[in-house]
């Protein structure tokens, strides 16, 4: 008989706002995109939508999530699938770009899977309306690991990263063009 193998589901941190409050007292608004950061133990990704729907807000508690890793020099981009209710979507990233007393670098062991904390803001008003957890594959929770190491010997120069993202735009018509370079994409648990 094989063993099923089962992990203990951790709560999110308790600085992050809770859903039906502002996402950050005082802003009242924020500009639709997303935001990705590690911070307080966990991968962090905030969708900043206008007006989201009910249905928008349900699916992001309950359809599969699969996200990936591009790299471009300076430039990593996370990318991200919310099934049925966001297609393949991506955020540029450099740990640098974080004031130095945020950057934070992962620490899971090898095998470890990471925490991704997914929580979708209303862009108009600013009031928290969903917020997920899932688990990463232990592949994708090494790539992100490896990639912000990097990122953090490497130096950084602003300008080279602004262009890396450009080349990268300029490169792929859509995220779903960039899926496919990807160096990891995985499904998601919980």
């Amino acid at each position: 008989m094989s063993e099923i193998h089962t992990f203990v589901r951790p709560e999110t941190t308790a600085d992050l706002a809770k859903v039906g409050e502002h996402y950050a007292p005082g802003f009242n608004k924020f500009d639709p995109g997303a935001r990705y950061v590690y911070a307080n133990g966990a991968h962090q990704l905030t969708l900043f939508w206008s007006e989201p729907s009910p249905a928008e807000i349900a699916g992001l508690r309950d359809r599969p999530v699969a996200a990936g890793l591009f790299i471009n020099g300076p430039a990593a981009f996370l990318l991200y699938q919310i099934e049925d209710v966001c297609e393949w979507s991506d955020v540029a990233f450099n740990i640098q770009l974080l004031p130095a007393a945020e950057r934070a670098v992962p620490d899971e062991a090898p095998g470890d899977r990471a925490r991704l904390v997914v929580t979708l803001v209303d862009a108009a008003d600013g009031i928290v309306q969903g917020r997920r957890l899932v688990s990463l594959d232990k592949v994708m929770t090494q790539a992100l690991r490896h990639v912000m190491v990097g990122q953090i010997k490497a130096g950084f120069v602003h300008t080279l990263y602004d262009i890396a993202v450009q080349e990268t735009y300029a490169r792929f018509p859509d995220t779903d063009a960039m899926v496919q370079a990807a160096e990891v994409v995985e499904a998601a648990l919980g």
